[in-house]
């Protein structure tokens, strides 16, 4: 043993002699930590010295957990929390930090200078303050502090109520002082790993001007919520949600001014459609080049059959003035349209073809007439496929000329039937304040349209009607059910913005037209459609068989009035009219005077004030279907033979009220009286059965009809 120590001897002495070295060396370092840490550096008054400084330059409360020291790391502050108030009552935090660390640079002069600050885990909260943000700029700039970092920063910047910012994931930001400039770098990770949420980016502002400063950023599979005002900005509205990928660059100098460029990709976006907020543009994907500058935004937006390009200039004469150009080439709106949905994300957008156009929309100045708009619009093949409307092969041709004036053209199919709209006019808009001093701007138009079409059949437009019947209905439902108050339609936007200075005439035309398919022409069809000075009125001539559709409304008032007529003439018919006793009763024609009248700004008050009332014949009805089972010695076979049914209802509350009933054909003659509650017919007659003269009772009774 003692043979083998002699022969490594040299061996273990080097190791005894670095351990020494390594001893004393950690003595050496944990002593001068010692030192300095109590007799050199007056932790004590440091502590009372941050929290006087950053109360004195930002005027916020500070709470300092820990203060320490290390060789390594320098001053260490841990939990240093900084609130947003000047003091914590409200809990209201603008920064928290984990660790933040100050490198010094010398430990024994007597006023040494902090070479870096390194801030671990920190939060930093703002509400949208500009006196603020600048405040923190120019300590940067004027503490000639060498270098500061950020490790796993999150950043969140509200204002009042919404976050404009919100940093979730950390962030690794560097900002160094080099040639009288900062120079500001970040990232949260990586950049080239594939399929990761990452960003990037630098820049640097001048040490002397905080107007100068220019930026380069890049983004990869980027969430908008987590900064949803630039994203905002990008895209020119708003945005529910989008993940972002792409590049930019901002610059500022005293010369040119701001300006920024980029070029950014948008996929899975989740985005309202302007003036239509119920409609959402769901999981679009596109591109967008941008341009800003201080007098113009302009921005490119290419898709796979789209581009559209949009451009706004600011020119300042008394008050900024906006000119807007919007140019778009569409070569598939199918592509788009099968995007949109409504928020329920039950709504489906039939539209196919294509469409382009350039338009241009200028402020002037002038009150009274504040938007000069000029430009055209065309479209091809145009396609709306639905179970309510069928229309193919539009060609739509829009012109907007000077003065504000524009002709319109479309050519189209209309349920396989050829159909032409030709018109023009002119549309002003001025500009008025609101209570609250926005602006509004309502619209003054003169109209003239005529609608043309050789061949129209009724029944074709049965659906629309079925469907609007169905909203209305669920419309008044909800207004009983949740006690909705009426809104007056004269405060209502569409009111202000539209309807109080429309004036539109449109003239209908139809060569022949048919109640129904397979129906013989009841020949041509004329109506007038106007609108003026706050009154509506409709007139429509159903052939030359004397019946008409006629609608009145005066709406420029708290409650409009409406009033609705239907006139028919022994018209064709080929559905079935009503249900008694468990019989469809199906006319071969009718002949009907309905009337309806009421007042209110929805269906539910038009419903609940309505007075309705209607005289009606209905010819070639029968109960041949229908299980009659009489109690009186009677024979039933003039009833399951064709007759005619005609008398007058009015309704009052939930009951309709029969009256002037008669029942005839060659062995039927009965007349009486009845009621209606809730589909269930009710009729008390007197006269002859076939043979059997008398009183006779109709009433349903579990789908059978019981005559007494």
């Amino acid at each position: 043993m003692f043979d083998r120590i002699c022969e490594n001897k040299r061996i273990l002495f080097s190791f005894l002699a670095l351990s020494l070295i390594f001893f004393c060396f950690l003595l050496c370092y944990y002593g001068l930590e010692f030192y300095l840490r109590n007799y050199r550096i007056p932790l004590v008054q440091l502590r009372k010295v941050v929290s006087y400084t950053i109360n004195k330059e930002l005027g916020k409360a500070v709470d300092i957990g820990v203060l320490d020291f290390s060789l390594r790391e320098g001053l260490i502050i841990e939990d240093l929390v900084v609130s947003n108030e000047e003091d914590f009552s409200f809990n209201d935090h603008m920064l928290k930090v984990k660790k933040v660390t100050f490198r010094l640079s010398s430990y024994f002069k007597d006023s040494p200078t902090v070479e870096q600050i390194d801030f671990y885990s920190p939060h930093l909260v703002l509400n949208e303050n500009v006196s603020l943000r600048d405040q923190l700029i120019q300590y940067a700039q004027k503490s000639k502090l060498k270098d500061i970092r950020f490790h796993d920063a999150r950043l969140t910047v509200k204002q009042n109520d919404s976050t404009l910012v919100d940093w979730k994931e950390g962030w690794d930001i560097v900002l160094k002082r080099k040639s009288k400039k900062l120079y500001l770098s970040y990232n949260n990770g990586w950049y080239w790993i594939p399929n990761t949420t990452r960003i990037k980016g630098e820049g640097e502002f001048s040490e002397t001007n905080l107007e100068e400063f220019q930026f380069e950023f890049k983004w990869k599979n980027y969430p908008s919520e987590e900064a949803i005002i630039l994203t905002n900005y990008l895209f020119g509205s708003n945005v529910h949600s989008a993940v972002l990928s792409g590049e930019g660059k901002v610059v500022r100098d005293s010369v040119s001014g701001f300006t920024a460029r980029g070029d950014v990709e948008f996929e899975n976006s989740f985005i309202p459609i302007p003036f239509f907020e119920n409609y959402i543009l769901d999981g679009f994907r596109f591109r967008e080049v941008f341009l800003f500058t201080p007098k113009k935004e302009e921005r490119e937006f290419l898709g796979t059959d789209f581009r559209i390009k949009t451009l706004v200039k600011t020119e300042t004469i008394k008050e900024p003035l906006l000119e807007r150009n919007f140019e778009f080439q569409i070569e598939s709106l199918e592509n788009i349209a099968e995007r949109i949905s409504d928020l329920s994300g039950n709504f489906n957008l039939p539209l196919s073809g294509s469409l382009k156009g350039n338009i241009a929309l200028s402020e002037t100045g002038d009150r009274n007439k504040w938007f000069q708009l000029h430009g055209e619009l065309v479209g091809t093949e145009i396609q709306w496929d639905s179970s309510l409307i069928q229309l193919e092969k539009g060609n739509l041709s829009l012109k907007l000329l000077e003065g504000n004036e524009w002709s319109l053209n479309i050519d189209s199919m209309l349920f396989g039937k050829p159909s032409h709209i030709l018109g023009s006019g002119a549309s002003v808009w001025g500009r008025s304040k609101k209570a609250d001093g926005s602006y509004y701007y309502p619209m003054s138009s003169k109209t003239k349209l005529n609608f043309q079409t050789p061949d129209l059949n009724g029944s074709d437009w049965k659906p629309l009607y079925e469907d609007w019947k169905k909203e209305t209905l669920e419309e008044i439902r909800e207004r009983q059910e949740k006690l909705i108050p009426e809104e007056y339609f004269y405060q209502t936007k569409i009111y202000k913005y539209f309807l109080e200075s429309m004036n539109l005439d449109l003239g209908i035309q139809i060569a022949n037209y048919y109640p129904f398919s397979g129906s013989k022409s009841l020949g041509e069809s004329k109506g007038n459609f106007l609108v003026k000075e706050g009154r509506m009125n409709l007139n429509l001539n159903l052939g030359t068989s004397n019946s008409k559709i006629s609608m009145i409304s005066y709406f420029a008032s708290k409650t409009p009035n409406f009033g609705f007529s239907l006139i028919l003439n022994e018209y064709p018919w080929s559905d079935p009219w009503m249900n008694f006793c468990g019989s469809d009763l199906k006319p071969t024609h009718v002949s009907l005077d309905y009337s309806f009248n009421s007042i209110g700004s929805d269906y539910y008050s038009l419903h609940k004030d309505a007075r309705t009332s209607y005289s009606l014949k209905l010819f070639g009805v029968n109960f041949k279907e229908a299980d009659l089972v009489s109690k009186l010695e009677m024979d039933l076979g003039p009833l399951r033979k064709p007759f005619q049914l005609e008398f007058d209802l009015s309704r009052y509350s939930d009951m309709d009220y029969i009256s002037n009933l008669v029942v005839s054909s060659e062995s039927l003659d009965l007349k009486g009286y009845g009621n209606n509650k809730n589909g269930n017919y009710a009729f008390t007659t007197y006269g002859l059965v076939g043979e059997s003269r008398g009183s006779f009772s109709f009433t349903e009774e579990e789908n059978k009809c019981v005559i007494k």
